[in-house]
């Protein structure tokens, strides 16, 4: 592999998923840590609050899930200890401050191997709302070196004490654009009806943290001066109901289509097929704000405008008038009046589109975004 770096992935067992297996040539093991059935902390499913709205039911969730997290924890360290000696693994490099980053921190400090850490936010907000600063400190001192994936992660990783001179900005990767022929696109917009309509797009998980029933909301004022404009939102999750509830008490049902979960091949097809990407997080009512917004950057590849919320990440990744707009937290009305100045401009579209995809590709496609991993996993090996 380039730069000599061989990749070996632990992670969760959860239900159907092998305990081994090999994709894109990288191997990847999954460690058991309970029985079947109850293994559920894994792949979107760790944090209760992204499911329920009810601090009550929050609570009795992340007490049930304190049982699988402990099981989880010591099966996790026990799993990393036999692989690392069987691969005679040089670094280790973890996902989410916890729980991996509080499995490898303590290894790091017991064995001696070096270690990296990347940070999302999510994490991070998670121990605060729990008041285990000291611990988040600990995790992030202890590895040798932290990735945040923005400037807005950084921060939070600062306000627990982290060393600044250990902690490197720079976000997830993307090999995006993929290009489909305009016929291959022509189809899919068939498919779904977009032909001929002007086309917004948003796609993430359901619940309230990506603030979708604001983007609904703004429809309702979008459509009184595009009335063919059709919002597709993208994805699955715990909101859909009540979504599609607002969606009907709106009079929505011409204007807006809920796609369910997109493939992962069709997702750049949605990219190209939209005129306007919108990324609608908010700062959810338990401190939980996005880190980055993979798609809105992704979208920015395949020169599209984005709008969204000046919250967490993207609201330091958007800016005004260069590759999109942001508009205050909430305020729907001024993310409907955004909408429709791109829709009502196609220059000024043009204009910001090509403005975005230029700013992706000097700072989000893999080709550099993967160089600077290597240099910091590589240095840690160095020492």
């Amino acid at each position: 592999m380039k730069e000599g770096l061989i990749p070996s992935i632990l992670c969760p067992h959860v239900a159907g998923s092998k305990a081994y297996e090999v994709i894109d040539g990288i191997e990847v093991y999954r460690f058991r840590y309970a029985p079947e059935r109850y293994e559920s902390l894994g792949y979107g499913n760790f944090l209760p609050h992204e499911k329920c709205s009810s601090r009550i039911g929050v609570l009795i969730q992340y007490c049930f899930n304190s049982i699988l997290i402990a099981s989880m924890l010591f099966f996790m360290f026990l799993s990393l200890s036999r692989l690392r000696k069987r691969k005679n693994a040089e670094l280790i490099f973890s996902n989410w401050a916890f729980p991996a980053g509080l499995v490898s921190a303590v290894y790091r400090q017991i064995s001696g191997v070096p270690s990296v850490l990347k940070v999302y936010g999510t994490d991070l907000v998670f121990l605060k709302r729990f008041k285990l600063g000291s611990l988040a400190k600990y995790i992030l001192n202890k590895h040798d070196s932290v990735i945040a994936i923005s400037d807005y992660t950084k921060d939070y990783a600062l306000s627990f004490g982290a060393d600044p001179d250990k902690i490197s900005v720079f976000p997830v990767g993307s090999n995006y654009p993929i290009i489909h022929s305009p016929v291959s696109l022509d189809n899919f917009k068939r498919k779904l009806c977009l032909s001929g309509r002007p086309v917004i797009f948003t796609v993430h998980r359901l619940i309230p943290l990506k603030g979708t029933s604001f983007l609904i909301k703004a429809m309702s004022k979008i459509v009184s001066v595009h009335p063919d404009v059709l919002l597709v939102i993208g994805g699955e999750g715990p909101e859909r109901n009540m979504l599609e509830s607002l969606t009907i008490s709106n009079h929505l049902e011409y204007n807006v289509l809920f796609t369910g979960l997109v493939p992962n091949e069709e997702l750049p097809l949605f990219y190209e097929a939209c005129d306007v990407y919108v990324i609608p997080s908010i700062t959810d009512k338990w401190g939980n704000a996005e880190g980055l917004g993979m798609p809105a950057l992704e979208a920015m590849s395949y020169g599209k405008p984005v709008v969204g919320f000046d919250s967490g990440g993207p609201g330091l990744t958007i800016t005004d008038g260069l590759n999109g707009f942001k508009v205050p937290e909430k305020d729907w009305e001024a993310m409907a009046d955004k909408i429709i100045l791109l829709l009502s401009d196609p220059v000024l579209r043009n204009k910001i589109g090509v403005t975005g995809k230029s700013i992706f590709n000097d700072e989000y496609r893999w080709n550099k975004v993967g160089q600077r991993y290597a240099e910091v996993l590589n240095n840690a090996v160095k020492g």
